[in-house]
């Protein structure tokens, strides 16, 4: 149910998002010396003095308001021609009022409608490309709004009853939802409020309910969701799990492998989890590990990796077979499938969507930031497991309160020390000398861009294609372009060359999934502010992924920016220069882009949270908080009664 359908169904559960105050009418101008300082809505007659230009161009218009005593002046910018028709007319005119050289001035003016003044005017936003914010302020104040709080109130309570069942009446007085904070009274103090204070304390009141609500609904999800059930099979000691390992664990490596293989392995509930492990901390050997549990330990399972692309299908099956060397691999993508009924270890992209397979035991999904939830699940499997290095919101949404099926990989394995800037255009000529200087020292430069090519379109950003050919003229044969135009045998043969003796790539966001490219340490993103943080981190993960000779293990990360930021994508791009931590970095990629569809059954993966009142964003804290409230409360309202009974 989108924005716009709760609104003309149940425009109730549609609230506020701020209060505007404009009870404080001044109608005799001699009182506004008294209001120095004070935003105030002033009432006379106004008449237009003159029209001016800004030396930027910017039209605004000059005028006076009186009464029969004194006057005071203001301005209001942009063509007024429309709101304020004639001279001489009453106006409310909302300002702070200024005393300059002994004249009043209203400073920072708006026109007020005659029907909002002396009010407290509760202020819904819209929704955007489908309700505008005017339409949906000018059909609240029109709106019987009475009769449908009285019917959305009893929609509250029977969701709540749906959820909860007889226990939400305790529940709801519980959360102090009780006398004069009613239900109803909340959504009465929102809509047509009488007090600014009386406004806020309802809409925090809503906010809780809110949150319950969708807490509610995510236990009774787990309740009733259907969960495969898995069968016991023996656990796999560590030694023979780790035997093709190229490498001594970590013993958070081995923490982490053992709750999985545990879940794997013991009976009952099915894994559905989710392994969140950053650029270097072995994510691979983990899900390797578990794919050696299932296949080693039952005779006829499958083990399914699926992958957003074909480079990261080749190189998973390269690592992951030389770890199970007993078992045979298939690797299945657009153009390519070696697929037989002996493969029990099976490769893929979404490829492996439109094919039939049987006795999955488990589906590892790895760069899940990178499929929909839909693709995700159509193959069907006995355990899931996803990996990802920089969760999407919606993921990172459901770690925050599912921690039983969410594993965390911290340390790297192989340290490494990034430096991470911010570059604006007149640093431009730094990035050239910063370029000769890490070939200088033998390594490799990879640029990304946000295009592939030329599109036609008249715009400032360069593209993958046009750069490529501009550097190829200060480093001529050292210069490889990589997109999704290519074909996959382009796309391989690029990268092979990249990999060996070509040292200079230039790609789109293509290049960020997965790969290893050896002595990579340096990576411009040009037009940084076009990507998302988690998108950007995924990019430098790229850095530093195979140690030098000797050392430090270093690599440059440089955000250049061909246009002047907005300060608000200055301080996201900043994100990544305070730290190179995936899990921090996702944290605030949820803040910035909000949490999308919490319940499995949604599919938007970042965005509002929606619930059955709209308008109030859902806090994570808070939800985390009232589900583990809620769930031990329910808890003990069941047993109770079977404590009195015995």
């Amino acid at each position: 149910m989108t924005n716009i359908d709760i609104f003309t169904k149940h425009p109730a559960l549609y609230l506020p998002t701020s209060l505007e105050d404009n009870t404080e009418v001044v109608d005799n101008l001699m009182n506004l010396k008294a209001c120095v300082g004070h935003e105030i809505i002033v009432y006379g007659t106004v008449t237009r003095k003159g029209t001016h230009t800004t030396r930027r161009n910017v039209r605004f218009s000059s005028y006076e308001i009186k009464d029969t005593l004194t006057f005071a002046t203001f301005v209001l910018f942009g063509d007024i021609n429309d709101r304020i028709t004639e001279d001489n007319q009453p106006q409310y005119i909302k300002g702070i009022i200024e005393l300059e050289n002994g004249l009043l001035k209203i400073n920072k003016a708006s026109i007020v409608d005659e029907n909002k003044a002396g009010k407290l005017v509760p202020i819904y936003s819209g929704v955007k490309g489908k309700l505008k914010k005017a339409d949906v302020n000018d059909a609240m104040l029109t709106l019987d709004l009475n009769s449908e709080i009285e019917k959305d109130t009893e929609l509250i309570h029977k969701e709540l009853e749906r959820i909860f069942g007889p226990i939400y009446i305790s529940i709801l007085e519980k959360l102090g939802f009780a006398g004069c904070t009613s239900i109803a009274n909340l959504f009465k103090s929102c809509h047509k409020p009488s007090q600014v204070n009386e406004f806020y304390r309802s809409l925090e009141m809503l906010k809780r309910l809110s949150s319950a609500l969708m807490a509610g609904a995510i236990l009774k999800e787990r309740i009733v969701s259907p969960v495969s059930a898995a069968k016991a099979s023996s656990k796999i000691n560590n030694e023979l799990l780790a035997k093709y390992v190229p490498f001594t664990l970590t013993g958070e490596q081995f923490y982490v492998c053992n709750k999985i293989n545990d879940r794997l392995a013991n009976g009952g509930n099915a894994l559905d989890g989710l392994l969140i492990g950053d650029v270097g901390t072995g994510k691979t050997v983990i899900l390797a590990m578990a794919a050696r549990q299932v296949l080693l330990s039952q005779s006829n399972s499958k083990v399914i990796f699926l992958a957003p692309n074909v480079s990261l299908c080749e190189q998973l099956r390269k690592e992951v077979t030389a770890m199970i060397p007993e078992v045979q691999s298939a690797l299945v993508c657009a153009d390519k499938n070696s697929f037989s009924a002996s493969a029990r270890l099976i490769f893929g992209t979404t490829a492996l969507l439109h094919m039939q397979f049987d006795n999955v035991e488990l589906l590892i999904i790895d760069e899940q930031q990178q499929l929909s939830v839909k693709q995700r699940r159509l193959i069907k499997s006995t355990h899931y497991l996803e990996a990802s290095a920089t969760p999407i919101p919606r993921s990172m949404a459901l770690a925050k309160y599912s921690s039983e099926n969410v594993f965390f990989l911290k340390q790297q394995h192989l340290p490494k020390e990034i430096y991470t800037r911010v570059v604006h255009k007149e640093q431009g000529s730094e990035l050239m000398h910063s370029i000769k200087e890490t070939l200088s020292f033998g390594s490799k430069v990879l640029i990304v861009c946000p295009k592939r090519d030329g599109d036609g379109k008249s715009n400032k950003m360069i593209d993958a294609e046009s750069l490529a050919n501009s550097l190829n003229s200060y480093f001529p044969g050292l210069v490889r372009v990589y997109h999704s135009a290519l074909d996959e045998k382009e796309c391989e043969t690029v990268l092979n060359e990249f990999k060996t003796h070509i040292p200079i790539l230039i790609s789109t966001s293509k290049i960020q999934v997965g790969l290893t490219i050896p002595d990579l340490r340096h990576c411009i993103v040009y037009g940084a502010e076009r990507f998302g943080l988690t998108t950007l981190h995924q990019i430098r993960g790229r850095l530093a992924r195979t140690a030098p000779p000797s050392g430090i293990n270093w690599g440059k990360f440089d955000l250049f920016l061909p246009n002047k930021p907005s300060e608000t994508t200055e301080q996201r791009l900043n994100v990544l220069t305070q730290s190179c931590d995936g899990f921090y970095i996702s944290e605030k990629d949820l803040e910035l882009r909000g949490a999308g569809e919490l319940l499995r059954t949604g599919n938007k993966q970042h965005g509002t949270t929606d619930s059955l009142i709209k308008n109030i964003s859902i806090d994570l804290d808070r939800l985390t908080a009232a589900i583990q409230y809620l769930e031990a409360f329910m808890k003990k309202e069941i047993e109770q009664p079977q404590v009195m009974a015995s």
